[in-house]
């Protein structure tokens, strides 16, 4: 039985951990399997990581630049590339995550004659993004999604609202839900912020471990931290603001109140998180995409077995309610956002009941073997309907 599956993503696929878990588990349940991404700097062209392949398609048009028609260029290019590349691996299933590669994903699954996954990460069109201010690009991605959803041979998604919205929006079957939890592994509380950090064994330490980008909530998050109790904040992530945080923290006066550490690799995380006692998602309403999505911070909380304080938004609050392991705030609020945290931390026995709450839930639920089993059990009945 053929069971070779192509992957495509258009990025560099240096840090995507869901295609990294999804190849991986398709790779040890004995498909043969080959992501193709996009070169660039210094990445090696092939590679191979966790028993699947890595393919990474040079563009001629690479540095031409960010025009808009440059952009579109460069995808079209990518486009004809990839078509070929995953062509000649004559697969039995081509996997498109997000709408970017669906175009590709499908032209390639119809000349191959293989099936087609859509696996949608986010509401790819409703992002806050600069390339979907104009209306009519924003139209564009949308009649491409559903066009190509429909023709999908499956869709998954990151979660219950956004596959509910999917359905109705494009009138498909419900997509299969695949949520971004990490994988299981026991986690050790530690010290390791607190010793590079010297925070004192008096202070809490709630943490955000993640980009800072526009619309993530942070700048409300250090107006938050003055009416914090015996509590410091650390930022931990790359910064896409310019130094903007830093700013009005230092306006703020809160350099002991606000810190902020470089990121770690991706699997140094948990460990991370597990040094801090609450973590915290100031999400803001921006787009669809941030007000329906959990956001993989979550799941590092629950792994590590800390609570969590949430914007109050559909599934953070489904999450944090369902399985006793936080709280939600008003995410426009300061004042609001530093009593929830507040009431977490100070409560001590609410506390202690979330930190177990969490780690079981991550034993026994929120863990990527279970949503691995989804995965095969779809790709089982793909194959056979061959």
């Amino acid at each position: 039985m053929n069971k070779r599956v192509a992957m495509l993503v258009i990025n560099a696929f240096t840090h995507d951990t869901r295609v990294e878990k999804e190849a991986k588990t398709l790779a040890e349940a004995g498909y043969s399997v080959t992501v193709f991404a996009l070169h660039g700097g210094d990445l090696p062209e092939t590679e191979e990581r966790d028993g699947y392949l890595v393919e990474r398609i040079r563009l001629r048009s690479r540095g031409w630049g960010a025009h808009f028609g440059v952009r579109l260029l460069k995808y079209l290019e990518f486009i004809v590339r990839a078509v070929a590349r995953v062509a000649h691996l004559h697969p039995a299933v081509v996997h498109a995550h997000d709408v970017n590669a669906l175009v590709p994903g499908y032209l390639a699954a119809r000349r191959s004659c293989a099936r087609l996954v859509y696996d949608a990460h986010e509401l790819w069109a409703e992002r806050h993004a600069v390339l979907l201010r104009a209306a009519w690009v924003r139209r564009l991605v949308m009649f491409t999604e559903r066009f190509l959803a429909r023709r999908a041979d499956a869709v998954i998604t990151i979660n219950p609202p956004i596959a509910e919205l999917l359905a109705r929006r494009y009138r498909i079957a419900p997509p299969v839900v695949l949520m971004n939890c990490q994988e299981y592994r026991p986690v050790e509380r530690n010290a390791v912020l607190r010793e590079e950090l010297h925070i004192p064994p008096e202070q809490r330490i709630v943490i955000y471990p993640g980009l800072f980008a526009p619309g993530r909530g942070l700048e409300h998050l250090i107006r938050a931290a003055p009416h914090l109790d015996r509590a410091v904040v650390v930022l931990m992530g790359k910064d896409r603001l310019n130094g903007r945080l830093q700013s009005l923290v230092s306006q703020m006066g809160l350099q002991e109140r606000v810190l902020f550490r470089e990121p770690v690799p991706p699997d140094e995380v948990a460990r991370y998180v597990a040094s801090a006692d609450l973590g915290v998602i100031p999400t803001q309403d921006v787009d669809l995409s941030y007000h329906y999505g959990a956001g993989n911070k979550l799941f590092h909380y629950i792994m590590a077995g800390i609570p969590a304080a949430v914007s109050d938004q559909p599934e953070k609050r489904r999450i944090v309610e369902t399985y006793g392991v936080g709280a939600v705030f008003d995410q426009s609020d300061p004042q609001d956002i530093a009593r929830v945290i507040n009431s977490l931390l100070n409560d001590r026995e609410r506390y202690e009941r979330m930190c177990r709450n969490a780690r079981r839930a991550a034993r026994e639920e929120l863990n990527w073997g279970h949503e691995a089993r989804k995965l095969l059990t779809l790709y089982e009945r793909l194959l056979e309907s061959r």
